[in-house]
Protein backbone atom coordinates (compact mmCIF):
# COMPACT_ATOMS: atom_id res chain seq x y z
CA UNK A 1 0.00 0.00 0.00
CA UNK A 2 1.36 3.47 -0.83
CA UNK A 3 2.06 5.86 2.02
CA UNK A 4 0.06 9.05 2.55
CA UNK A 5 2.84 11.27 1.16
CA UNK A 6 2.88 9.33 -2.13
CA UNK A 7 -0.90 9.55 -2.43
CA UNK A 8 -0.89 13.29 -1.73
CA UNK A 9 1.88 13.79 -4.30
CA UNK A 10 -0.21 11.98 -6.95
CA UNK A 11 -3.28 14.10 -6.16
CA UNK A 12 -1.20 17.29 -6.35
CA UNK A 13 0.32 16.17 -9.65
CA UNK A 14 -3.15 15.38 -11.02
CA UNK A 15 -4.49 18.86 -10.18
CA UNK A 16 -1.32 20.61 -11.36
CA UNK A 17 -1.28 18.75 -14.70
CA UNK A 18 -4.99 19.45 -15.24
CA UNK A 19 -4.42 23.17 -14.72
CA UNK A 20 -1.47 23.10 -17.13
CA UNK A 21 -3.46 21.22 -19.79
CA UNK A 22 -0.83 18.45 -19.60
CA UNK A 23 -2.76 15.38 -20.74
CA UNK A 24 0.33 13.14 -20.62
CA UNK A 25 0.91 14.26 -17.03
CA UNK A 26 -2.71 13.53 -16.07
CA UNK A 27 -2.53 10.04 -17.61
CA UNK A 28 0.79 9.38 -15.82
CA UNK A 29 -1.14 9.60 -12.53
CA UNK A 30 -3.26 6.56 -13.47
CA UNK A 31 -2.49 2.83 -13.41
CA UNK A 32 -3.13 0.64 -16.46
CA UNK A 33 -6.72 -0.58 -16.25
CA UNK A 34 -7.79 2.42 -14.15
CA UNK A 35 -11.34 3.67 -14.23
CA UNK A 36 -12.84 7.12 -13.80
CA UNK A 37 -16.43 8.20 -13.33
CA UNK A 38 -16.60 11.96 -13.81
CA UNK A 39 -19.16 12.93 -12.71
CA UNK A 40 -20.48 9.96 -10.76
CA UNK A 41 -23.44 8.49 -12.63
CA UNK A 42 -22.27 9.55 -16.08
CA UNK A 43 -20.63 6.24 -17.02
CA UNK A 44 -17.14 4.86 -16.62
CA UNK A 45 -14.03 5.53 -18.64
CA UNK A 46 -11.96 2.33 -18.42
CA UNK A 47 -8.27 2.00 -19.33
CA UNK A 48 -5.64 4.55 -20.21
CA UNK A 49 -6.81 5.05 -23.81
CA UNK A 50 -10.37 5.81 -22.68
CA UNK A 51 -9.08 8.11 -19.93
CA UNK A 52 -6.88 9.96 -22.42
CA UNK A 53 -9.83 10.48 -24.78
CA UNK A 54 -11.99 11.70 -21.89
CA UNK A 55 -9.43 14.19 -20.55
CA UNK A 56 -8.54 15.41 -24.06
CA UNK A 57 -12.23 16.03 -24.72
CA UNK A 58 -12.62 17.89 -21.43
CA UNK A 59 -9.73 20.19 -22.28
CA UNK A 60 -10.88 20.71 -25.88
CA UNK A 61 -14.25 22.03 -24.66
CA UNK A 62 -12.65 24.87 -22.68
CA UNK A 63 -10.08 27.54 -23.46
CA UNK A 64 -8.59 26.75 -20.06
CA UNK A 65 -9.48 25.17 -16.77
CA UNK A 66 -7.83 25.35 -13.39
CA UNK A 67 -8.21 22.86 -10.56
CA UNK A 68 -7.49 24.27 -7.12
CA UNK A 69 -7.50 22.20 -3.96
CA UNK A 70 -9.76 23.97 -1.47
CA UNK A 71 -9.18 21.80 1.56
CA UNK A 72 -7.00 19.02 2.85
CA UNK A 73 -6.36 15.78 1.01
CA UNK A 74 -7.71 13.15 3.41
CA UNK A 75 -5.90 9.82 3.12
CA UNK A 76 -7.13 6.56 4.66
CA UNK A 77 -5.30 3.39 3.67
CA UNK A 78 -5.10 3.25 -0.12
CA UNK A 79 -7.81 5.90 -0.63
CA UNK A 80 -8.06 9.67 -0.70
CA UNK A 81 -10.86 12.24 -0.75
CA UNK A 82 -10.38 15.93 -1.42
CA UNK A 83 -12.36 19.06 -2.26
CA UNK A 84 -11.42 21.32 -5.13
CA UNK A 85 -12.80 24.04 -7.31
CA UNK A 86 -12.57 24.05 -11.09
CA UNK A 87 -12.57 27.40 -12.86
CA UNK A 88 -13.35 27.04 -16.56
CA UNK A 89 -12.89 29.72 -19.22
CA UNK A 90 -14.85 29.35 -22.46
CA UNK A 91 -14.62 32.44 -24.62
CA UNK A 92 -16.01 35.36 -22.63
CA UNK A 93 -17.63 33.06 -20.07
CA UNK A 94 -16.02 31.96 -16.82
CA UNK A 95 -17.62 29.32 -14.62
CA UNK A 96 -16.67 27.90 -11.25
CA UNK A 97 -17.74 24.57 -9.78
CA UNK A 98 -16.96 22.82 -6.49
CA UNK A 99 -16.00 19.16 -6.77
CA UNK A 100 -15.17 16.38 -4.35
CA UNK A 101 -13.02 13.60 -5.77
CA UNK A 102 -12.33 10.22 -4.26
CA UNK A 103 -9.54 7.98 -5.50
CA UNK A 104 -8.22 4.48 -4.85
CA UNK A 105 -4.49 3.89 -5.38
CA UNK A 106 -2.30 0.91 -6.28
CA UNK A 107 0.93 0.00 -4.48
CA UNK A 108 2.90 2.44 -6.66
CA UNK A 109 0.66 5.38 -5.80
CA UNK A 110 -1.11 5.38 -9.19
CA UNK A 111 -4.86 5.95 -9.38
CA UNK A 112 -6.90 2.77 -9.86
CA UNK A 113 -10.32 4.37 -9.44
CA UNK A 114 -11.47 7.98 -9.53
CA UNK A 115 -14.96 9.24 -8.68
CA UNK A 116 -15.82 12.92 -9.13
CA UNK A 117 -18.85 14.26 -7.27
CA UNK A 118 -20.32 17.33 -8.97
CA UNK A 119 -23.27 18.55 -11.01
CA UNK A 120 -23.72 21.40 -13.49
CA UNK A 121 -26.59 22.50 -11.22
CA UNK A 122 -23.89 23.75 -8.83
CA UNK A 123 -21.93 25.74 -11.43
CA UNK A 124 -21.72 29.49 -10.96
CA UNK A 125 -20.89 32.16 -13.49
CA UNK A 126 -18.10 34.55 -12.56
Amino acid sequence: MPDAATIRATVESYTRCHSAGDIDGIIACFAPGAIAEDPVGSGRHEGLDALRAFFEGTHQMADSLELNLTGPIRVAGDRAAFPMTVTTHIGEMTMELDIIDTMVFDDDGKVLEMYAYWSFDDARAL
